[in-house]
């Protein structure tokens, strides 16, 4: 045989290889055959999008829709991964769907299997003629109907029909459940959606004194009005998060009268604005109590609130929030900053000013470097300082703040900052921070502990000495 030939016939036998090759890899394996034969419908839950249900709790229809923002990923565990859509309850009302019950709907089908084939059962005999629930799940490939009939002795199981198909399936009960849900349980109930660092500005509007307005700057929260001053880092923290997780515990029916749930008008307002978007208004009712209020909960547990046509109950907060007195929203942190934003620092209670600057994780005093335990204990105590008492300029007009006996100069990305210490007096340290009005009066303790983990700090020895 003539050389070229070979080579062609090679060719022909390669090129033949490679092609069962590709084809068969994408081919299941007789296990991945096996388990696909137990599955009822075989679809993918990414692939739906529209689910119309109707059973005995009443008709439900959700659809995915694209969203106008792509969210963050969430890692939180169980929740659903993230996309570029989300799905919207149209009936039996227009709201937000809760995704996570979506979810589990959609992977409870994708996951169906089946224990029994039954060929020719009279779907009369099997509760299909009528079923209890029936799931239409829409995709672009066309419309699957599920079909849950009657429960199949002695219990766990029941009858399931496809759409087009003359066999019907025994399969776990647990599906019904999942389908036969309260309309108002496919809501979703995270009232509020959006991230607390995109959070630029609060107004809260229920104190005698307010409303007070915080706003975002780089160096935290401040309050804008009545008064401006820093605002406390606890505090504003903590409403951040009482914002951002805003659930409702149970949806009022919009039968109730507004003036009856303490919301016409409303006791407190909340306004919330998130970086490029318009404003979120909560408005804050009168505490559920009486026969309204849940078995087993304590009085004022629960509020009812309201966003836009939304009215519901929200075990929350915020009215406690919007009640507070503007003076209460004042910080009483010495410092903007926590440990983990400090870069650098200038430390002066000499003539000659310490610097401090981080080098790899460890801590460069001067140009030695030393080990990161002293110069963090020292921030440590300089960041959680506290102060017992704000005194406004008139206050402090008593206090000797002539020659300051210690000032440190923090160094971050969002910004610096400058705190001084002045000497112990009668009622405690004055102290003040760089943008604040307010001399705060601290503890002598706060002061000792300073001065001690400063010392500390002189006295280190370089990195790799004994």
């Amino acid at each position: 045989m003539r050389p070229r030939t070979l080579l062609i016939l090679l060719a022909v036998v390669l090129v033949l290889g490679a092609f069962i090759w590709f084809y068969e890899r994408r081919l299941p394996s007789s296990e991945e055959r096996a388990e696909l034969s137990k599955k009822v419908l075989r679809l993918k839950k990414e692939d739906v999008t529209a689910v119309t249900i109707e059973a005995g709790k009443g008709g439900v229809r959700l659809e995915r829709v694209a969203s106008a923002k792509r969210e963050k990923p969430r890692f939180e565990k169980g929740a659903p991964p993230p996309a570029s859509a989300e799905w919207r309850l149209v009936r039996p009302l227009a709201a937000r769907a809760d995704a996570f019950a979506v979810d589990r709907l959609l992977e409870a089908l994708s996951a169906l299997e089946k224990s029994r084939t039954l060929e020719g059962a009279d779907p009369k005999a099997v509760g299909l003629d009528k079923p209890r629930a029936t799931v239409r799940l829409a995709t672009k490939e066309g419309e699957t109907v599920l079909k849950l009939g009657a429960e199949v002795p002695p219990g766990g199981n029941l009858v399931a029909g496809v759409g087009g198909r003359k066999e019907t399936y025994v399969v776990a009960d647990s599906i019904l459940a999942e389908a036969n849900r309260d309309p108002v349980d496919w809501r979703d109930r995270q009232m509020v959606h959006g991230d607390r660092e995109d959070v630029q500005r609060v107004t809260l509007a229920g104190a005698p004194g307010g409303p007070v307005i915080l706003a975002r700057r780089p160096q935290g929260f401040w309050i804008e009005k009545p008064t401006a001053d820093r605002a406390d880092r606890e505090l504003a923290d903590g409403l951040l998060a009482d914002v951002t997780g805003l659930m409702a515990e149970r949806f009022v029916a919009p039968s109730r009268p507004a003036a009856e749930l303490g919301l016409n008008p409303p006791r407190e307002t909340v306004e919330v604005t998130f970086k490029g978007a318009p404003p979120l208004h909560v408005d804050l009712g009168a505490p559920v109590t009486g026969a309204a209020a849940p078995e087993g909960q304590t009085v004022g547990e629960l509020t009812y609130a309201r966003i836009g046509d939304a009215v519901f109950e929200a075990r929350t907060r915020l009215p406690e929030s919007a009640r507070r007195a503007p003076a209460a929203w004042r910080a009483v942190q010495l410092s903007a900053f926590e440990v983990y934003q400090v870069e650098s620092a200038t430390v002066q209670d000499g003539a000659t000013p310490l610097q401090l600057s981080r080098a790899s994780t460890d801590w460069k005093r001067g140009n030695t470097v030393i080990s990161y335990l002293p110069v963090s204990d020292l921030l440590f105590v300089l960041t959680g300082a506290k102060a017992s008492r704000l005194l406004t300029p008139a206050e402090a007009q008593g206090l000797q703040l002539a020659k300051p006996l210690l000032t440190f100069t923090l160094h971050s990305k969002e910004g610096d900052e400058t705190l001084t210490l002045y000497p112990e007096q009668k009622d405690g340290v004055p102290a003040r921070a760089s943008g604040r009005d307010a001399v705060l009066l601290l503890p002598a303790d706060a002061l000792r502990q300073i001065q001690a983990k400063l010392q500390e700090v002189k006295t280190a020895k370089a990195v790799g000495t004994k």
